[in-house]
């Protein structure tokens, strides 16, 4: 892999599933269920969107800083070899 080459989303989910899924679906899962819950209990729509918009917004960011992490990791490991 060159330095300039950039790892997926995919490549990480496939070697990291478990972290993948807890960073990206499960804030999204979290959203979607403070939805549902504040339309079942007549909550104002404003409160629950704001919940699941942070949701969204936190899971990019994490899901983002995860794949920088594993770029990382990765280009490391192509430098100085497995460890």
């Amino acid at each position: 892999m060159a330095a300039t080459d950039n790892v997926t989303f995919w490549e990480m989910f496939r070697d990291l599933p478990v972290r993948t899924t807890v960073a990206t679906v499960v804030p999204l899962f979290l959203g979607l269920a403070q939805l549902l819950n504040g339309y079942v209990h007549g909550v104002p729509m404003v409160r629950v969107a704001g919940f699941a918009a942070g949701m969204v917004i936190a899971a990019v960011l994490v899901t983002q800083y995860q794949l920088v992490e594993y770029n990382r990791k990765e280009l490391q490991r192509e430098v100085f070899g497995d460890e």
